[in-house]
């Protein structure tokens, strides 16, 4: 096999939990995953991608024998850390009325052939079983999202406590009596569930204060409903040393100002940056502030 014989793999031709039909190459055409290896998580396919993804289109997988696992060590190429990463809880449905999706809903809607088009947001019209989804092609500016027949679009929303995500074909795009798509009704659809510890990363700048502390700015780079981890040259906090977080979080198209008191659990520093990271536990919530934050943690999941 010849370098040239290799050709670039999307993200979404690879599935997790199922085995690979075909073996996977980096950048350097360097082998990464065998024929028949199982990719575990979200994380682990992150890892992967970042080191390019090439398969050889003339491989084929002869018929044989059921064969031993791969040899090959995920290890190798995969941090431990990402390989033993619990999976999102993801459960499949049959359709549409199996999950809480109610016309009018907000989707968030990718082009999956089209990388150059921005993400949009755009309402659920309705669907009818077996037959087809309609979605608006309006964005929240009121302009018309140029979206063609025949394009594959990715399309995810929140429902309930869920995050529903499934793929679907322009099947025609119509102007009458408004701006509105036909997608092809969705086999499959993935939902993911939001826990508790759920983490996603961010970029929040906040207010920190406690007691021998005065306000100081700080940054949240990660942040789930129980607890967040908190950056800042200028920190100085100790393991169990309470805190109040001041933090203003966009939900429901307004920003939310909010004072979250929690404990530090653990310190760390990085030498090169002499930047302190604490990891901190939140006390209990009231329904207001869990609200605003599991808003913030499912249109996070939405943009990934």
């Amino acid at each position: 096999m010849t370098h040239s014989a290799l050709q670039p793999v999307r993200k979404q031709d690879l599935q997790i939990g199922v085995p690979l039909s075909y073996p996977i190459y980096d950048g350097q055409h360097q082998l990464l995953l065998r024929e028949g290896q199982i990719i575990q998580n979200e994380k682990q396919l992150a890892q992967i991608c970042e080191q390019g993804l090439f398969r050889n289109p003339l491989w084929q997988a002869a018929p044989s024998k059921p064969r031993p696992a791969p040899s090959l060590n995920p290890s190798s190429i995969i941090p431990q850390e990402v390989i033993e990463a619990p999976a999102k809880p993801v459960r499949n449905a049959r359709h549409l009325a199996q999950v809480k999706l109610q016309p009018n809903a907000t989707l968030h809607v990718q082009s999956l052939g089209d990388p150059l088009k921005p993400k949009a947001s755009v309402k659920l019209i309705g669907w009818l079983e077996k037959s087809g989804v309609l979605i608006s092609t309006l964005n929240a500016q009121g302009a018309i999202l140029p979206f063609r027949e025949g394009e594959s679009l990715k399309v995810k929303a929140i429902a309930g406590k869920d995050v529903v995500s499934f793929q679907g074909l322009v099947e025609k795009v119509c102007f009458t009596p408004f701006p509105y798509l036909h997608l092809s009704w969705p086999d499959k659809l993935e939902i993911h569930q939001l826990r508790n510890s759920f983490r996603v990363n961010s970029n929040l700048i906040v207010s920190i204060s406690a007691e021998g502390l005065n306000q100081t700015p700080a940054k949240i780079t990660n942040l789930s409903a129980t607890g967040a981890m908190l950056e800042g040259a200028k920190l100085k906090l100790e393991a169990e040393q309470k805190l109040n977080i001041a933090m203003r979080l966009p939900a429901a198209g307004e920003d939310h100002t909010m004072i979250i008191s929690g404990k530090v659990r653990n310190c760390h520093i990085d030498p090169p940056a002499i930047t302190a990271q604490y990891g901190v536990e939140f006390d209990p919530l009231g329904p207001s502030a869990r609200l605003v934050i599991e808003h913030y943690i499912f249109n996070c999941l939405l943009e990934e």
